[in-house]
């Protein structure tokens, strides 16, 4: 009797289009719960049902050419001791790297070739509706990005936020 009435994202906001067939399949995203908070947030704001934002990401993103060709330079900073330094420096001279850059690298080369990627982190399952022909393409799509269904979601849905949060500044 106390609780308040749950807060619809979607009202007043148009639906999705209707599907050919009905949407019966889903899909599943794990996300922490800052995520999960961060996700009905935003779903909040633009008057949108989270299952509607992530199965609007995934689609779109499924049905666009790939353009990731190009190589992407990442500069990764820490700090260090002195002595951390010189252990540094005397690890390259025994590996036979030129940099930190490229030691750091063929270091993590094993970790982003691995067809699952594991983490101890906590998670919560959110679910998302798809048609069966939208659920066949996005399934399709993930398995040849090698990047397990329920974490290639949540990338791509927090990604989309932070884009438009930083437009939106």
């Amino acid at each position: 009797m106390g609780k308040e009435p749950a807060v619809r994202p979607n009202r007043g906001s148009s639906l999705r289009p209707r599907a050919e067939t009905p949407r019966r399949h889903f899909l599943y995203l794990d996300v922490t719960k800052e995520e999960q908070q961060k996700i009905r947030d935003y779903c909040v704001q633009q008057k949108i049902s989270v299952s509607q934002f992530l199965a609007d990401l995934v689609i779109k993103d499924a049905k666009s050419k790939p353009k990731r060709k190009d190589k992407i330079t990442i500069r990764a900073e820490f700090e260090v001791t002195p002595e951390e330094q010189e252990k540094l420096e005397l690890l390259l001279r025994l590996h036979q790297k030129g940099s930190i850059g490229q030691f750091v690298s063929e270091l993590l080369r094993p970790s982003l070739e691995v067809q699952k990627l594991h983490a101890p982190v906590e998670t919560t399952p959110l679910r998302y509706y798809l048609s069966e022909e939208e659920h066949e393409i996005v399934t399709k799509h993930m398995a040849s990005k090698g990047i397990a269904a329920r974490n290639y979601g949540a990338l791509l849905a927090l990604k989309a936020i932070e884009k438009l949060r930083k437009r939106g500044k």
